[in-house]
């Protein structure tokens, strides 16, 4: 190879390793804050356990999935009135408590982490930061067709009706509709171990 060549080739080889060094050094920018500035509470769910189910990916569990009994989602259901969505877990085992423990603390980073993070997030509706939130909760989410959030519920309960300006807003929304469904179980607020969040489906709304 011709001597210029050669030299030249070291040089681009340099430079592209030291860009590749410094994109791998540079600090990654953080995730966004979720907008949970639109969910539905319900059945005594807290945004302080809609928040540390939003921080952990959901596990995939066959007996976690949700199943849902009623409206019949096979056929497209009537623009009025809004139906009743029931639905259960899979398993619909009783959650056995592990015995007591004290609970682990998290890293003083993390806290802070998250503090900052909610306050540079969007403001949110201030929600039950009274009774802690325990037992299965429910995060309800139906999207339009380009992925936007039209409803949000998390509850406590295994059934929903939306109410009339909710239900409007779905049958007025771009088609087609998806439903996502993520459960945990939650104590004080908290998701211990073997209390998910979990994958619970994903469903499509035909709404006449």
């Amino acid at each position: 190879m011709n001597p210029h060549r050669r030299l030249a080739a070291l040089a681009s080889f340099a430079l592209l390793l030291g860009c590749s060094n410094d994109a791998a050094d540079s600090p990654r920018e953080p995730a966004s804050p979720p907008d949970i500035s639109n969910v539905v509470y319900a059945g005594g769910t807290t945004d302080e356990a809609l928040l540390r189910l939003l921080d952990v990916t959901p596990k995939d569990d066959a007996r976690q999935y949700v199943i849902v009994d009623a409206p019949d989602l096979s056929e497209p259901l009537p623009s009025d009135p809004p139906p009743t969505f029931e639905f259960h877990l899979a398993s619909e085992a009783t959650h056995v408590p592990t015995p007591p423990a004290a609970p682990v603390p998290r890293p003083a980073w993390q806290r802070a982490l998250r503090e900052v993070l909610q306050l540079l997030g969007p403001p949110r509706v201030a929600h039950a930061h009274g009774v802690p939130y325990n037992g299965t909760a429910y995060y309800l989410v139906v999207s339009d067709a380009d992925a936007k959030p039209v409803l949000q519920l998390f509850t406590g309960k295994a059934s929903y009706t939306p109410p009339s300006d909710a239900w409007q807003k779905l049958t007025a929304a771009k088609p087609p509709l998806t439903l996502d469904i993520t459960s945990a179980f939650f104590e004080a607020n908290d998701i211990p171990a073997d209390g998910g969040p979990f994958v619970g489906g994903s469903f499509e709304l035909t709404i006449e």
